[in-house]
């Protein structure tokens, strides 16, 4: 409804001007219909006048005081009860029209307001309009030019009185006067924001009683006062509540600032309190310590009611917050150097480990919150893969070296030293050293003719780290390498093993025992022996593996050889028997293989050695 009536967002100067408009205009509708002596559909005219008045009352004012106005002065001309034009009746009109009409409308139309013809109307309507006269003028926070114009309209009534009166008396011109002067005065006054506003009534009063003549105990006098007394008091009533209000508002958006601001502390150190899974102990009694007293600052600002109390725990808490960040900034500054201290002491013992800058100054807040959480995320990191990768270390020194040696547990950084006393164990590092010496000299002596490319590479490997320095990566990789070459080694032992068909038709009395000794060193290497074992015991059949490489890498000519010194049996027997040796020449058999027709005539029960090429009666 109010937005059809125009209503939805006006103020309240607005409302009450289109109200009494309404009211008037609807009053005087009825004067204008008794000097038209319009009697028929009287009360449809004045539902149409009260609609018309809420949509349109810029309209719909100027329209109906101007008809007044003009009903006033020529409805006895209009009714035929006159023939002619009076001049009393033009001076009227004359006056009315300056005054009721064209002044209120240069105020609607400079100023927007209605002000104008709610002082013109109150003034000519039925009696009951005179109540409207203070309305205009007591609306509170107007512009002073248009009030002090919508004052003018007033001056109808002395200037009338006097225009019709037989005799001028001057002692009532001097009241007309100083009563319009009241009224612009009360004007001025009730054009003010401040409480002073109300102060516009008594001239208002004053001045209705002089202008009007009725003295101050007249209804015309005071009830128009009152009226503007309600008009111009509701506003200031209403921001005085609302200034009230307002302040109980601030105060408790003051308090709730505070309160918020602690709240978000207290999530804030819960952050950090959350954000690592073993946080170091000096930490922990800075945050329980930040956390109490944060709790003890809501509580007390809770309990203010008053502004001098909030102020009072404004000052303490942040006095307090920056004493406990404080706190916390020298905890965290501790920790790093702590930490540091702890990295550099492992760094002596081969543990390669990222130090922490150290930080500006830091405080519990939204943006250091981060720097806090990810200092002690990268502690916990870091200290959590040390160890793992210590006990890891440890795991591969067992099926290494042999040994059982307990797990290191570390709960924080604080406990880091605990992994020198495993690094700084000489009988473990010396183990280490000699296992690996031990596999350079197998890698570089055994043949392994068919893992030639293999066995360099790993080498390699095993020489490098023999002149590092010692440290935690090296002793992995110590461990890791051994691994290499005893899965080398097994792959090595394995080849040599599938080729004992070959071997066993060559007929050479050792051959047994070599297979024997393969097959044995294969099922060791499949038991749960340490690897630096297992490379001490391939390092000690060292010549035997060697001997069963060379075979097995020429084991086409050795068999060759096996058959024909089979068929040749009765002529080397002979031959030694009788002249003592036989040259290898004379039997087509290169020289260097002499170790093994040595080692078949052993087989057949012959001694034999190698002299220059020959083979003699040993």
């Amino acid at each position: 409804m109010l937005r059809v009536l125009g209503l939805s967002s006006i103020t309240f100067n607005e409302f009450v001007e289109r109200v009494s408009v309404t009211i008037l205009n609807a009053l005087l509708f009825y004067s204008i219909s008794s000097y038209l002596n319009v009697t028929q559909y009287f009360f449809f005219g004045e539902g149409v006048v009260i609609v018309l008045s809420a949509l349109l009352p810029y309209v719909l004012a100027p329209a109906l005081t101007l008809l007044y106005v003009t009903s006033y002065s020529f409805g006895s001309l209009i009714l035929g009860r006159a023939q002619m034009i009076s001049i009393k009746s033009v001076e009227d009109f004359i006056l009315m029209l300056i005054l009721l009409v064209i002044i209120p409308i240069a105020i609607e139309a400079k100023f927007t307001s209605l002000q104008g013809f709610v002082t013109s109307e109150s003034l000519v309507g039925p009696s009951i309009s005179f109540l409207f006269l203070g309305v205009g003028l007591a609306e509170k926070g107007r512009d002073i030019r248009s009030n002090l114009v919508a004052a003018l309209p007033v001056l109808y009534i002395p200037i009338d009185r006097v225009l019709n009166s037989s005799s001028l008396n001057y002692t009532f011109v001097i009241f007309y006067i100083i009563g319009f002067l009241l009224f612009l005065a009360s004007a001025l006054l009730f054009s003010q924001n401040g409480p002073l506003s109300i102060s516009g009534l008594i001239p208002l009063y004053v001045g209705v009683a002089l202008v009007t003549g009725e003295g101050f105990t007249s209804e015309n006098a005071v009830l128009p006062t009152g009226l503007a007394a309600i008009v111009n008091a509701i506003p200031t009533g209403v921001n005085l509540i609302s200034s009230v209000s307002q302040g109980k508002s601030v105060f408790q958006k003051e308090k709730n600032e505070i309160l918020n601001a602690i709240d978000l502390k207290l999530r804030l150190v819960n952050s950090i309190k959350t954000g690592s899974a073993s946080l170091p102990q000096d930490l922990v009694k800075a945050l329980d310590l930040y956390e109490q007293s944060l709790k003890e600052q809501s509580s007390k600002v809770s309990e203010c009611t008053d502004n001098s109390c909030l102020n009072e725990r404004r000052r303490e808490y942040l006095e307090v917050s920056e004493s406990l960040d404080k706190t916390i900034n020298d905890t965290i500054f501790k920790i790093i150097i702590d930490y540091n201290s702890k990295v550099s002491n492992l760094r002596k013992y081969g543990i390669n480990m990222e130090e922490l800058q150290i930080p500006p100054q830091l405080k519990i807040s939204d943006t250091d919150i981060n720097i806090i959480t990810k200092i002690l995320i990268t502690i916990d990191r870091n200290t959590f893969l040390v160890t793992n990768k210590v006990n890891q270390m440890l795991e591969g020194l067992e099926a290494v070296i042999g040994g059982n040696y307990s797990r290191v547990i570390i709960t924080d950084f604080s406990s880091l030293d605990k992994l020198t006393l495993v690094l700084g164990d000489k009988t473990v590092i010396g183990r280490i050293e000699e296992c690996l010496s031990i596999q350079a000299d197998l890698l570089r002596e055994l043949r392994m003719s068919s893992f030639s490319d293999e066995k360099i590479k790993l080498s390699r490997k095993v020489n490098q780290l023999l002149i590092e320095q010692f440290s935690l990566d090296k002793l992995q990789s110590s461990i890791n390498v051994s691994k290499e070459s005893v899965n080398l080694l097994n792959k090595y032992i394995l080849y040599l093993a599938n080729k004992k068909e070959e071997l066993y038709k060559i007929a050479l009395p050792e051959v047994k025992d070599y297979i024997k000794t393969l097959e044995e060193l294969s099922r060791a290497m499949k038991e749960n022996i340490p690897s630096c074992e297992v490379i001490k015991r391939s390092f000690s059949l060292l010549n035997l593996l060697n001997d069963v490489d060379t075979i097995v890498s020429d084991i086409d000519s050795i068999s060759a050889l096996s058959q024909l010194l089979e068929s040749l049996t009765d002529v080397i027997n002979y031959k030694i028997n009788e002249e003592g040796c036989i040259k290898m020449a004379e039997l087509g058999i290169d020289p260097k293989y002499g170790r093994y027709i040595v080692s078949w005539l052993k087989g057949t029960g012959v001694n034999a050695t190698i002299k220059e090429g020959s083979i003699c009666k040993g």
